[in-house]
């Protein structure tokens, strides 16, 4: 794993659904970069730390898994203040997520 291979690969995932980075001072590339050169850094310091790499792999999931969770915390607050834009059923719809546990309509 190298931090070009990382952003060429979410080069192509962003392919399908592009962030808006038009009032950022950070560009698409340069987001990538910091992101995939941050990710094998943890990598790194896992192996370096003993972890085997099927350890590895759960950690970086478990990682990539937290910061999708705080992702939605994030869209689910912007969707508050903006009422007008779309409801979390919509969202959610969106990215081919279904019932959620707990989730007493469905």
């Amino acid at each position: 794993m190298t931090p070009a291979t990382l952003v060429s690969l979410i080069a192509e995932i962003e392919a399908g659904d592009p962030l808006d980075f038009n009032t950022l001072a950070i560009d698409a590339d340069g987001a990538r970069r910091l992101m995939a050169t941050h990710f094998c850094e943890v990598d790194k310091q896992l192996e370096e730390a003993g972890l085997p790499v099927a350890q590895r792999l759960e950690m970086m999931a478990a990682i990539a898994a937290h910061a999708m969770v705080e992702n939605m915390l994030l869209h689910l607050e912007r969707l508050r203040r903006r009422p007008g834009d779309a409801d979390f059923r919509a969202w959610m719809a969106r990215y081919g997520i279904g019932r959620v546990d707990g989730d007493a309509a469905g």
